[in-house]
């Protein structure tokens, strides 16, 4: 592997700036009631209708605003104040998860399609709007790195508190406990919010309508497509989503219906890999001083192909744990590098619309996966999936190590808070 110079970064450095600590903790309360809504509405459909087709459209009513809105939203992100996007997200999403509990019979799991759709089309907007302001609060390559790995702790806490709570809570007091506890996170985090000091305005704000947005995505995506590196993020989660996506259709029905597993089994499961995602964060910080940001991708894609194979082919559950446990090693470092890789790429004025066309091209490719996972379980069975997703996933690595090129370090683009300097100085690679 080719070293990759750089000054280590702790993640106590990082979470001294006031303003990411307010962001950070906002986003581990927030994401632990998602935790527990994600479970419930696996479990509650599973339970209701016994249907992995059911399963299908659940999982494509929460991923389909990404492929409708993601351009659109990259745009406003790039337009108007991004911390109001993200407060005013967080309080519709607060209102929205609450219609969750009127769903009693099989007749009304059109409800969880529908609150779900729209739950995930106000998220559309929150994602973009966080990825662009974390290199405004955090300066420098390499603590913008650590900064994204503690970004991923979020997700690791909320994994490993939320799981296992909301198995337990669902198994005992049902899930509207669940959707009660993500809804009160939701305004805990828009509080968080309205703390940060850093100012979420953007060089670029002004009125905005049909030609301008289509003209600012046009824009978005030559960028894309002529950059290399950018080109070759997106062809890498492109085939890898590709895997993915059938996992998360299929892991519930896979554990309950191969393993008997109840809600408690899941959670804990769920748990491991939360588990595995925090030693992944850990050892980021010493990855990055010593790796290229590329080749941490690489391997950490071909070890998550690897645990999804492992997965599908075990017959004891207690190895199941394991298999997640690796996937979650694999996770930290792989999305760490993903996010700082683009961040240090892409200047602050286009990066919300960059990473919205990676996302939706991404979207395209998890539908279609998803899509066809319940059919292709239904031919083959849901073993066979597993292995054949995890294959596809690991071969993500040929683009990764064939496309993207990591900026010399001491070139890369060094947001400053826009406090310190008109938004007009800012950087363009």
């Amino acid at each position: 592997m080719q070293e990759h110079s750089g000054e280590r970064v702790s993640f106590i450095d990082v979470l001294r700036d006031r303003d990411f600590l307010a962001l950070w903790l906002g986003q581990i309360i927030s994401q632990i009631g998602d935790s527990f809504t994600f479970l419930a509405l696996l479990i509650t459909v599973n339970r209701l209708t016994g249907s992995t087709v059911a399963m299908g459209i659940m999982m494509i009513s929460l991923t389909l605003p990404q492929l409708l809105f993601s351009f659109l939203a990259g745009v406003i992100v790039d337009r108007v104040d991004r911390k109001q996007v993200m407060i005013i997200s967080d309080l519709l999403r607060g209102v929205l998860v609450l219609a969750f509990l009127t769903v009693r019979t099989a007749e009304q799991v059109y409800i969880y399609y529908i609150v779900g759709f729209l739950l995930s089309s106000v998220s559309v907007f929150f994602l973009p709007a966080k990825t662009a302001m974390i290199p405004r609060i955090i300066e420098g390559d390499q603590k913008l790195l650590s900064a994204n790995a503690l970004s991923q702790t979020v997700r690791v806490v909320a994994l490993l508190i939320g799981p296992a709570l909301a198995g337990f809570a669902i198994a005992w007091l049902g899930a509207s406990v669940a959707f009660v506890l993500d809804s009160l996170t939701y305004f805990v985090s828009a509080l968080a919010i309205v703390t940060i000091r850093t100012s979420g305005k953007t060089s670029d704000e002004g009125r905005m309508g049909v030609a301008m947005v289509w003209h600012r995505f046009a824009e978005g995506f030559s960028y894309t497509l002529h950059n290399r590196t950018i080109l070759g993020i997106m062809v890498t989660l492109l085939v890898a989503f590709l895997g993915v996506g059938a996992i998360e259709v299929l892991f519930v029905p896979y554990l309950q219906g191969e393993f008997g597993s109840g809600a408690e089994g899941v959670g804990f499961v769920q748990t491991a890999q939360g588990l595995g995602m925090l030693v992944g964060s850990v050892i980021i910080g010493n990855l990055a001083a010593r790796f290229r940001l590329t080749r941490i991708i690489a391997w950490s894609i071909v070890l998550l192909g690897v645990a999804i194979v492992a997965c599908g082919l075990t017959s004891h559950f207690v190895l199941i744990p394991m298999t997640t446990f690796v996937a979650g090693l694999s996770l930290a470092p792989l999305n760490a590098s993903l996010s700082t890789l683009m961040q240090v790429t892409v200047p602050d004025e286009k990066l919300g619309r960059v990473g919205s066309v990676v996302d939706t091209t991404l979207t395209v490719s998890y539908l279609i996966s998803m899509g066809s996972a319940a059919f292709l379980a239904d031919a083959f069975g849901i073993r066979t999936v597993f292995v054949g997703a995890g294959v596809v996933t690991a071969l993500s690595i040929l683009p990764a190590l064939t496309m993207m090129k990591e900026p010399v370090t001491g070139s890369l683009r060094v947001p400053e808070k826009i406090g310190q300097r008109s938004a007009e100085q800012l950087a363009e690679v």
